[in-house]
């Protein structure tokens, strides 16, 4: 059934159950011109919103609808994991054509709801309008953390160390091997399908006192040169040290490309970067999913890495950009 016969405010009603997955924080949730929910005395509030096109952020060629609400819920939870923060509230808002079919839509929601119960997550509210173009999906989501502890990109020190979460490439990999229509790569495709927020580690790192962070949803050369700018500082990662899948050098052998540039420009990883005083060392050496990679060093705003064959590169803020002219 299209979405033209079932109408907007049927079909709102159709997905407003299973909606609220923590109670405690909802005075009143969907059904007024706005939600109402409490905050914590104790804590800071953190907002962030993101919006995926179709065409743009994703493709039917390459991901199943649960996929893309999978995956838009990841990139909005992945802000606040680079944060530190603990994920709350969300608003949703879907632009549709009046020719879609409901089961895609119901199927990206489910995608949608399956993370917000994962993270126990509560759905206040959105909109839902008519477009004639490709859809448009936009989420808000609301999280908390201790006040004045959110870990800004602004706060690397010079002597600090570089670290990342888990892989970084593994998306673009995965993408790659669904764009040339390879056989295999299992585990990257379904990095770039359903990628998972490292909210966990991003609490553990703030905990542990790491003095600046930040998401790699542009690539990890966009994301280091955030941390450089914000920061006033330069930074120095090793290109031996980046940690890439197995799959990320076997596509890169089979297309005859860098391994690395993956991480560098690829982007949709939604791990964290982030820089540490060198006497969290021993601690986040024992952390698991964690990888140190280079340092801050003293210099003009940049991001320098040393090859393998130990020369030393510039590093550009080139990852994904919406607008750039190529």
């Amino acid at each position: 059934m299209q979405l033209k016969d079932v109408g907007e405010f049927n079909f709102i009603r159709q997905i407003q159950d299973n909606t609220i997955y923590d109670s405690s924080t909802v005075v009143y949730g969907i059904g007024d011109d706005c939600a109402v929910y409490s905050a914590a005395p104790d804590m800071d509030q953190l907002i962030s919103t993101d919006t995926m096109v179709e065409g743009v952020h994703f493709s039917f060629h390459y991901m199943m609808p649960y996929d893309v609400g999978h995956r838009l819920m990841t990139a909005n939870l992945s802000d606040i994991a680079a944060m530190g923060g603990t994920p709350k509230q969300i608003v949703l808002s879907v632009a549709a054509p009046r020719q879609i079919d409901t089961e895609i839509l119901d199927e990206i929601y489910r995608g949608i709801k399956a993370q917000c119960q994962r993270y126990n997550l509560n759905i206040l509210g959105g909109d839902t309008v008519r477009t004639e173009g490709p859809m448009v999906w936009t989420v808000t989501i609301i999280g908390e953390v201790p006040k004045g502890t959110a870990v800004m990109r602004s706060g690397a020190q010079v002597g600090d160390v570089v670290g990342i979460t888990n892989y970084v490439g593994y998306a673009a990999t995965g993408l790659g091997a669904l764009s040339y229509n390879l056989e295999g790569y299992d585990m990257t495709k379904i990095g770039h399908q359903r990628p998972d927020p490292q909210i966990e580690l991003g609490k553990q790192l703030r905990q542990l006192g790491v003095h600046s962070m930040n998401d790699i949803s542009d690539g990890l050369g966009s994301e280091l040169n955030e941390i450089a700018s914000a920061s006033n500082v330069s930074i120095l990662v090793e290109e031996s040290a980046i940690p890439l899948h197995e799959e990320t050098y076997a596509l890169a052998k089979h297309l005859q490309t860098k391994p690395v540039d993956y991480a560098l420009y690829g982007g949709e990883d939604f791990q964290l970067v982030f820089t540490a005083p060198k006497s969290l060392v021993p601690k986040l050496e024992n952390l698991a999913g964690i990888t140190l990679i280079g340092e801050v060093v003293t210099g003009p705003p940049k991001v320098e890495m040393v090859t393998q064959d130990r020369t030393i590169k510039t590093i550009e803020a080139k990852g994904y950009n919406h607008f750039h002219e190529s």
